[in-house]
């Protein structure tokens, strides 16, 4: 009779654990595909550090062709999103999805907002024949901001990257999501060296700190 007891304990468990899930939800905010297109758009390209750099459409999407390991890990750097495709909500959860072909190992600089209210990210990446489908989330955003817009930096990913889609979600009524999310946001405390190691608030010198390159 216990045994049973418990049994039937535990499927009620499970029953509503997976009602919490499925009130779980991710609002899309904005989609840009870029498979077809004809043109890339003036506002989409900003230069790399070296000639070799570039930025260009291909069969599959965009073409962001990065020469070598950069000192500037944003650069060379495409604004994937422009400006004003959506809005952001001081507390709120967001996520970015993009869909991607890998050439190498390394990271990506994933930033969301506007110029003064951007957030800035590190995704880890790993390199793959396929295309492959990069979370980034990022977690009670910080800011109130209008007309924002999603800029992707490539300078520690060596390699032609093609990027096919990105899509901002709104992740609403917390818990988890089937989505994993490859890294979590950098928060505005967190200071990272030009390699992207994480320092401490002491550490003097150029740092990066809230996505932007400053002296310590």
């Amino acid at each position: 009779m216990r045994i049973r007891l418990l049994f039937v304990m535990m499927m009620l468990g499970c029953l509503s654990l997976h009602a919490q899930l499925e009130t779980d939800t991710l609002v899309s905010l904005t989609k840009v595909n870029y498979v077809g297109i004809k043109e890339l758009a003036a506002w989409s390209q900003f230069a790399g550090e070296q000639p070799e750099d570039k930025v260009e459409v291909v069969e599959d999407g965009i073409a962001i062709t990065n020469s070598k390991l950069q000192s500037q890990s944003w650069q060379p750097q495409l604004k994937v999103v422009p400006d004003g495709s959506f809005d952001l909500v001081e507390g709120h959860n967001y996520i970015v999805r993009l869909t991607m072909k890998i050439p190498s190992d390394g990271s990506f600089y994933v930033n969301i907002g506007t110029w003064t209210t951007n957030i800035m990210a590190l995704a880890p990446v790993k390199a793959g024949d396929g295309f492959q489908i990069i979370d980034v989330e990022y977690p009670e955003y910080k800011y109130n901001a209008t007309g924002c817009h999603v800029v992707l930096g490539c300078g520690w990913v060596p390699g032609t990257i093609i990027l096919k889609e990105v899509e901002v979600f709104e992740k609403q009524n917390g818990g988890g999501t089937a989505i994993k999310p490859v890294m979590t946001v950098n928060h505005d405390d967190a200071i990272y060296n030009l390699s992207g190691q994480r320092v401490c608030p002491s550490n003097k010198g150029i740092v990066i700190r809230n996505g932007r390159k400053v002296v310590n």
